[in-house]
């Protein structure tokens, strides 16, 4: 069974990096094959799924795959896989400054382990077929990712670790709780926590309600919907890049998959009801988060508010029955925060600082990352031809004339507040540079893997633009 493989894939790779003891080229290797390997049986899960179906009959019962699942795979497995050849020249890099300052970084065998961890534990979230299991999974997300926080060892990546394990931990909790109130709520028909003979059951109205309020609570947890965003600020600006790219882009597309199962079992009669509660998350994420990103001055802090926004954004396109606009905007969003994190790591080795109004002029200082992170973020506010702009214009037309026109000017505030914030770090004087010429070289070496995604989303943009030119035409004639 080939989701079963690829749960335990990582597992294996995982046994093999422990063992190996300090050697980098190990770690390294263990990383990449086996984010290959996951690709590969991802990809042949969307042409050969009748190969998925070879197993016991109660492995089936709890994984498997259908369009929903593979599509959070794809992504969890792609990024995977951008995130493991990054550290073919990261790894080296931080290696060196482990060994100068041993006492200021986490071990580079210790990042390979909780990545792989982590890697399995998604896989297993994207692949579960029990609602038990599924928060099992999301649960293990936590803690397999929860060490790499520390990756710089100070005070305040001890903080924000220890936010993110309290208040993550805590909306797990509220799934669980959720999670029973589901099974009670189908105690009649005997279906358990089973997904699909819950979609098939008579469920109980009221203890639906009240279960899909605490998924929602506890699954919007780990997907940063306001009001219960408070580690992801702390988390993303202390991870390094590689762990952020997983968390904005894979983790975030797999917390939203609890709550999507969730809603999909909804009976006709409350879904309503919960549809509105993912209108009103929504749009209170949207809010905040352009409020926080245009007085913000930590650009890693910043891309977590974006992360925040996008997914306020899909739980409002979800809830007014845009899912497959919702999983584009998805998909998108995830590539470009793999440029965006990938070249704020680089932005952070080349100037030594977080701070927005400490950079200036990094055209002139690393110029393709500064380039690359100024149209990421041209790409991420939705500036034609991003495929955003496409998947935010579809939203705006189903929202209705009040909602959408809400919106729109929430998504100005964004734009405004992110591309001031980016111009203001790629242009103008040059600022001093910590780091000396060959490291600078080493750094244009690292934004080749942003360069060719961005490349990749605006041929996808461009792509879609002549699509909706060529529609509009033909309706014209």
């Amino acid at each position: 069974m080939i989701s079963l493989f690829l749960i335990l894939l990582p597992l294996a790779g995982l046994l093999v990096v422990w063992a190996s003891g300090s050697r980098l080229k190990v770690h390294v290797g263990v990383l990449n094959i086996t984010a290959l390997l996951h690709c590969a049986g991802t990809a042949v899960l969307w042409f050969l799924p009748e190969l998925d179906n070879v197993a016991l009959a109660k492995v089936a019962e709890l994984v498997g795959q259908d369009f929903l699942s593979l599509t959070v795979l794809s992504v969890v497995s792609f990024l995977n896989l951008l995130s493991s050849v990054q550290t073919i020249k990261y790894f080296p890099m931080v290696r060196q400054r482990f060994v100068e300052n041993a006492e200021k970084f986490l071990s580079p065998q210790l990042v390979a382990i909780c990545l792989l961890g982590f890697l399995s534990s998604m896989t297993l979230v994207a692949s579960s077929r029990n609602f038990g299991l599924l928060w099992v999974a999301m649960e293990a997300t936590t803690l397999a990712s929860a060490p790499l926080i520390i990756f710089h060892r100070s005070g305040n990546s001890l903080e924000a670790m220890w936010k993110y394990i309290l208040i993550c931990s805590v909306g797990i909790g509220f799934a669980l709780f959720g999670t029973m109130l589901l099974a009670i709520a189908g105690e009649g028909s005997h279906a358990g926590m089973d997904m699909m003979l819950l979609s098939k059951a008579v469920l109980h109205p009221e203890w639906f309600k009240a279960a899909f309020v605490f998924m929602l609570a506890g699954y919007g947890t780990k997907m940063g919907l306001a009001p219960f965003q408070s580690w992801m600020p702390d988390a993303y600006s202390e991870a390094p890049g590689v762990l952020s790219v997983l968390s904005s882009g894979a983790l975030l597309a797999c917390s939203f998959l609890g709550v999507a199962r969730g809603l999909e079992i909804a009976p006709e009669s409350v879904r309503p009801f919960c549809t509105d509660l993912m209108l009103v998350l929504g749009m209170l994420s949207l809010a905040l988060a352009a409020f926080f990103i245009v007085r913000q001055n930590d650009y890693k802090r910043m891309l977590a508010y974006s992360s925040m926004e996008h997914m306020g954004l899909v739980s409002i396109m979800w809830a007014l029955g845009l899912q497959q606009v919702a999983l584009l905007h998805i998909i998108i969003h995830a590539l470009l925060k793999v440029v965006l994190f990938m070249t704020a790591d680089n932005i952070q080795l080349a100037c030594n600082t977080q701070k927005i109004s400490s950079i200036s002029g990094l055209l002139g200082v690393i110029k393709r990352n500064g380039i690359n992170y100024i149209l990421a973020m041209l790409l991420l506010c939705g500036m034609p031809p991003s495929p955003l702009f496409f998947t935010e214009m579809q939203l705006i037309r189903a929202a209705g004339i009040w909602q959408g026109g809400v919106i729109l000017l929430l998504l100005f505030v964004v734009f405004s507040g992110m591309t001031y914030h980016a111009l203001r770090m790629t242009m103008g004087n040059r600022s001093e540079c910590t780091a000396n010429a060959l490291e600078v070289k080493k750094l244009e070496r690292l934004s080749n893997i942003p360069t060719v995604i961005l490349i990749l989303v605006l041929a996808t943009g461009l792509l879609f633009a002549a699509g909706f030119v060529l529609s509009e035409l033909m309706v014209q004639n």
